[in-house]
């Protein structure tokens, strides 16, 4: 989990003396967005002494939007745009970038602030173009429209959005933040390559380009602005397939709404187990709530049906009650059983799964 006002896919600069918005950036550490090519210093530099803040000021930000002098609600509609310094023409334009992006009802959660060249230093870090606070839910971005190191500001733009999408997802999905939505997340097997220590969600240090949620990020931009030309330096084991982009298209169409609970009613027999199998088409906490009467001897069984295992159990406690849960990582499906000791026993289970 992130803590509040810290940023995720800030942009930093990879060339020493780029140009933004007629002020130099100096910039000696490796790129954290893939750019057409690699520059020396390698990658690898942007993770010793000198790598960029990644972390803003967030009461920096939140001065500067209280500061500032021009707020055009015309110009940004739904969305909430402020800048001291840059006047309508240059908010219509993040705007209408904005608008352009595959979204849904969250952007209207989303709060923008266009800043200087000097602005984004302070609030997002040295030799960054673009930041997203996720405990703001606010983008910060540059007020001079211009590509840097070959990155357009559309695409940086887009890529921040990316992590909008991922924090407005319901709760339920949690980490979203760090893995991307949950369809695209359980397409991409990000819990299961995570388990496996080839993906490192929420890592913004060493193993940030095994960082899903920039993966993730990296590809929405990609689906908005396939024409960019930015090149995938992230990790090839989720670079962007149609499926897999589809897969983000239907995250924000059709968010998830969180959990779905079905009921279950039953009577085991000594000997005669019940069962219920369980879909489980997205990753995310399964968990089994049983009712009986009081006295009741059963016993809880959850079980991969893939390789017959047993991944939880339980069994009623004196009050009938019983409960399991268990966090699914990749199953398709799983095989519930409860099983009677001693006589014909009817019980009640609320099921519920992503």
């Amino acid at each position: 989990m992130f803590k509040r006002g810290q940023a995720l896919g800030a942009l930093a600069l990879l060339a020493a003396g780029l140009t933004l918005a007629a002020q130099t950036v100096s910039a000696s550490a490796a790129t954290r967005e893939p750019l057409a090519r690699i520059i020396h210093p390698p990658r690898i530099a942007a993770f010793g002494y000198g790598r960029p803040r990644l972390r803003p000021d967030a009461r920096a930000l939140r001065a500067m939007a209280r500061a500032s002098s021009r707020r055009f609600a015309g110009a940004g509609g739904e969305l909430q745009i402020t800048s001291s310094h840059y006047g309508p023409a240059a908010i219509a334009s993040v705007a209408r970038t904005l608008r352009s992006l595959d979204h849904g009802p969250e952007m209207s959660t989303l709060s923008v602030y266009v800043a200087t060249p000097a602005e984004i230093r302070r609030t997002c870090g040295a030799g960054v173009v673009a930041c997203y606070v996720p405990g703001e839910s606010k983008m910060v971005v540059s007020g001079v429209d211009r590509p840097v190191a070959g990155v357009p500001r559309a695409f940086a733009i887009a890529h921040e959005y990316g992590h909008h999408i991922a924090n407005s997802e319901t709760a339920d999905a949690q980490p979203a933040l760090e893995a991307g939505t949950i369809r695209w997340a359980t397409y991409e097997r990000v819990c299961q390559l995570t388990r496996a220590g080839r993906l490192y969600p929420g890592n913004q240090g060493a193993h940030y380009w095994e960082d899903p949620e920039e993966a993730f990020a990296q590809s929405f931009a990609d689906l908005n602005r396939p024409a960019a030309g930015v090149s995938w330096q992230y990790t090839p084991l989720l670079q962007p397939t149609s499926a897999a982009l589809a897969k983000i298209h239907a995250d924000i169409a059709h968010p998830w709404s969180g959990p779905l609970t079905r009921t279950w009613s039953a009577a085991p027999t000594p000997g005669s187990p019940v069962t219920r199998r369980i879909r489980t088409p997205l990753d995310g906490k399964v968990s089994i709530a049983l009712q009986s009467a009081p006295g009741a001897a059963l016993r809880l069984t959850l079980r991969d049906p893939e390789r017959n295992r047993v991944v939880a159990h339980a069994a009623t406690n004196p009050e009938g009650t019983a409960s399991l849960s268990y966090d699914n990582c990749g199953h398709p499906a799983f095989t519930l059983e409860v099983r009677g000791a001693t006589r014909p026993t009817g019980f009640q289970a609320a099921i519920t799964r992503p």
